[in-house]
């Protein structure tokens, strides 16, 4: 629900009581004043460090879809006041993990990795300026699989007494025979002497994140186990007294999700000690939970040992051990009022509250409703009162907030006392000074540099005299991309809106009718314009679709608020049936696609991402041959879908739209996964929808009862993707029996004919060929070994096309174009339910895919057919595993016809 115009009245005893009188034990998870999480801001994967009298915190920048963000630091005198800096290496999108270590040469040495390789960077500070000590900027330290079985990710350092520098590392540790890798430095530090694997018999349950740390003789390697989505991820530990290599013995869990969950997956973590006492520094999720669960948080709490050395289970809390005071301004505020909040879970006095586990979120975003507005935040200190700074904790630190604020001493006449409405700068906290004397305080966010960014605070500080933050210069980072630009500029922004509406193309026609165009998008093929039940729509065979000539416009880019809304009627169900798609790019939750498919998972929105993807099937099946009125709105922070006026489904979301390729609507961006029915109206839009605009909607257009136009035998099919094997072909090439394929490689994808494909005949012309699968190993019980594949091959000189069975990750039946420019592949979602029959139909130019369970009725692949201007064909079969982990399948009824 969304508030506007709230003024919170808030009482000074709370803010200003030190939390120990309030509560002995961890304070409520949005008690003012609680000390954990430490940092504002989504961060992960932290690293703590102290070097001088100066504590340093290395984290992966969170909240951003999948950790992208700049190498960045926070850095802090007093482990409570704390000021993010960006460093100026790397500038690639991803940094995950770093940490930094000194080297006996006085220089620091900082450790990344992006999947699945080590970087590794020397500088002459903590903070750099850094670059690469291999020399070109992006050369790499440890490549994947540099220990075998241990899959390259999460570098973290650990110096032995007697100098010795060992580098850990791995990821997806939980299978047979993997682990996590480690390998001692040279004096250089920038080369190895040696390596080896500590295997998961060892380290029980490694998943990633490796810290060791030594204790009283003791090696303590502690580790993340569980998923990191969810509240199965944890710490454990194992221990050895040989040496940091190891062997090492199991020995628990020592960090989990609490009982009331408010800590929830917490992980991935590093260890300080300090004054001979030990801290576990972790993240853990935010509240709320965001869905794919990479908005994380940083937060600390003391480690404890019993008499035999055993790491006691670490009780997690909301009061940070090293922060035993509110870190709050030493002005109390005594009510907030605000342009407007989301709900309950952002409201306006969480920004004066000086948790960093709240904050206040406004309603929309500055252009969430098609025009741009303002929102704003105003304090009421009470009184009129001196002061000569302000700190403000924008949601993002590492993004650049647009903003003013203005003081006054009755709240009716204003006065600027910052402007930053042309502000650039990333930072956390933005800190404004200037002598001022006023009670009241607002600040206005008049945009942001991410679109579809909510205006959202963490903490406003109002200070008479602010503490002192570390005092340092650093080399900026402007050659990170898009570092001080915004996603969009306002003259850049546009309404762009798009609606196709078939009764005013119908307007002036009395009989059915085909269509090539439709305003600025172009047909693949004509497409009819005829009455289904009562209404003008256009008929998609599931060969068809509409394409736009332009791209979609910037003003959808990255996380935008859209609203899709539609009349369809599907009259045959596929897994991911696609009705339209914003864009053509495959990266993760680059686009928009609305489905009306079987998927559990994707088959009603698709955003390339797994936890942002969803499906609604019975809602979806029940639809088949009915007319349904579908709105999926998204506001920049939850995505809503109604069906009929009615609310089916909402999740808070989290999107990276790349205006790449074209609008299509019938199919997905590379023109699969098509969509067989009726679309009678459809309106793509870059504003977020009310419930109230949506029933508005849909009452308006429910009505609808245009007779028949006498053409009820029309044929809802595509003629061009029906199968009958003509009487004019024969065998020419036959393999009948059962045959088993085990390829003991893994390069197929390098050289698919010498590492697990098969020729069985070169052909010209019109061919068809098809085969069996009969088994695969592991199949009956759904669980086939490594990343089995098989079926059908055909080569047109550096270009493959295979027609197979991969079950896993609900592919099913998977068609693949491998060429030196791609490998787009195209799954029927089908999973272990796969069509075990698959045929491919040379046709002229076209190359048709199809599946079947039976041989008499085909179903043709998403992707399918295939433009092939080739004369000769080479055709064949093939399997792979596409890995070292090798297994078989086996085939039958192989079989050309020409």
């Amino acid at each position: 629900m969304i508030r506007r115009f709230i003024t919170v009245v808030l009482y000074a005893v709370t803010l200003s009581q030190p939390l120990q009188a309030q509560q002995k034990e961890s304070p409520l998870w949005n008690a003012p004043g609680a000390g954990n999480p430490f940092i504002p801001g989504y961060f992960a994967d932290p690293t703590i460090r102290k070097f001088g009298d100066t504590y340093y915190l290395y984290a992966t920048t969170d909240g951003t879809g999948n950790g992208y963000g700049p190498a960045q630091v926070w850095v802090s005198k007093d482990f409570v006041n704390w000021k993010n800096i960006i460093m100026n290496w790397p500038t690639t999108e991803v940094v995950w993990a770093p940490d930094v270590m000194q080297a006996p040469d006085g220089t620091y040495r900082y450790f990344y990795c992006e999947p699945c390789v080590l970087h590794e960077g020397v500088g002459d500070s903590p903070i750099g300026p850094w670059k690469n000590v291999l020399g070109k900027t992006d050369a790499v330290l440890v490549p994947d699989r540099f220990v075998h079985n241990a899959i390259t990710l999460d570098g973290q350092t650990f110096v032995d007494d007697d100098g010795s520098t060992y580098l850990y590392f791995g990821t997806w540790g939980i299978y047979k025979g993997f682990g996590c890798g480690v390998a001692r430095l040279n004096g250089d530090l920038k080369s190895f002497a040696e390596k080896k694997l500590i295997p998961n018999t060892e380290i029980t349950d490694f998943f990633e994140a490796p810290y060791v740390f030594k204790k009283d003789g003791v090696y303590y390697f502690t580790y993340s186990s569980g998923s990191c989505h969810d509240d199965t991820y944890r710490v454990q530990y194992a221990t050895s007294t040989v040496g940091p290599m190891g062997p090492y013995e199991y020995k628990g869990c020592i960090l989990k999700t609490n009982a009331d969950q408010t800590v929830h997956g917490p992980g991935h973590h590093s260890i300080l000690e300090k004054d001979g006492k030990y801290y576990i520094v972790y993240h853990r999720h935010n509240l709320p939970r965001s869905v794919h669960g990479f908005n994380r948080q940083i937060c600390i709490d003391e480690m404890q040992f019993d008499n035999e050395g055993n790491i006691l289970p670490v009780v997690p809390t909301h009061l940070s051990p090293l922060h035993l005071k509110p870190q709050t301004s030493d002005l109390k505020p005594i009510a907030v009022t605000a342009s407007s909040y989301y709900d309950g879970w952002f409201k306006p006095e969480y920004a004066v509250d000086d948790n960093n586990a709240t904050l206040w979120k406004a309603a929309n975003t500055n252009w969430g409703r098609g025009l741009h507005q303002d929102e704003w935040l105003q304090i009421d200190l009470g009184k009129v009162q001196k002061f000569s700074e302000i700190w403000t904790q924008f949601e993002y630190a590492t993004f650049f907030y647009q903003y003013k604020i203005e003081t006054s001493v009755d709240g009716k006449s204003w006065l600027l006392y910052a402007d930053r409405t042309n502000n650039t700068m990333q930072g956390s906290p933005m800190i404004d000074t200037g002598k001022c004397k006023a009670r009241y305080v607002r600040i206005t966010i008049t945009d942001t540099q991410k679109n579809g960014h909510m205006p959202a605070i963490w903490n406003v500080k109002i200070w008479k005299k602010a503490p002192a933050l570390p005092d340092i210069n650093v080399a900026g980072n402007d050659d990170y991309p898009g570092m001080h630009q915004k996603d969009v500029e306002t003259s850049e922004r546009q309404f762009a809106s798009f609606t196709l509406d078939a009764s005013l193309l119908s307007e002036g026609h009395k009989a059915p009718f085909d269509v090539t165009e439709v305003q600025s998008f172009k047909a693949n093929k004509p497409i009819r314009v005829r009455v289904k039940d009562g209404r003008w729509a256009l008929f998609f065979n599931g060969t068809q679709r509409l394409t736009s000539d332009a791209f979609l416009p910037t003003t959808y880019r990255y996380n935008a608020p859209y609203t899709i809304s539609a009349w369809t009627l599907s009259t045959k169900v596929g897994p991911v049936s696609t009705v339209a798609s914003l864009t053509t790019s495959r990266a993760d939750l680059a686009t928009t696609e609305f489905r009306l498919g079987s998927d559990p998972q994707t088959g009603l929105i698709n955003h390339n991402g797994s936890f942002e993807s969803c499906g609604l099937p019975q809602q979806i099946k029940e639809g088949e041959g009915k007319w349904q009125f579908w709105t999926i709105t998204f506001d920049g922070w939850k995505e809503r879908v109604y069906l009929n006026g009615e609310l089916a489904r909402e999740q808070n979301n989290f999107l990276m739209i790349r205006p790449e390729g074209h609008i299509t609507i019938g199919a997905d961006g590379s023109g699969a996964n098509n969509f067989m029915g009726y679309i009678s109206m459809l309106t793509i839009s870059p504003k977020a929808t009310t419930a109230e605009e949506v029933m508005e909607l849909y009452d308006k257009t429910k009505l609808s009862a245009i007779p028949s136009l006498g053409d009820d035998d029309f044929e809802e099919a595509d003629p061009d993707s029906k199968f009958t094997l003509s009487p004019l072909m024969k065998p020419v090439f036959e393999k009948k029996e059962t045959f088993k394929l085990s390829t003991q490689s893994a390069d197929f994808n390098q050289a698919p004919l010498s590492h697990g494909g098969t020729v069985y005949k070169e052909l010209e012309g019109d061919f068809v060929v098809m085969t069996r699968v009969n088994d695969m190993e592991g199949l009956s019980q759904h669980s086939v070994k490594g990343y089995n594949e098989t079926g059908l091959l055909i080569a047109n000189g550096n270009t493959y096309y295979q027609l197979g069975a991969f079950p896993l990750y609900n592919c099913g039946n998977m068609l693949t174009v491998l060429s030196p420019h791609g490998r787009p592949q195209f799954p029927n979602s089908k999973g272990y339910d796969f069509d075990p029959i698959m045929q491919f139909e040379r046709r002229g130019d076209l190359l048709f895919a199809r599946t079947s369970k039976d041989g008499v009725t085909w179903n043709n692949m998403p992707g399918s057919p295939i433009e092939v201007k080739t004369k000769k064909l080479s055709v064949g079969v093939y399997q792979t595993t596409y890995s070292e982990n090798y297994s078989w399948a086996t085939l039958s009824d192989f079989t050309i016809y020409q």
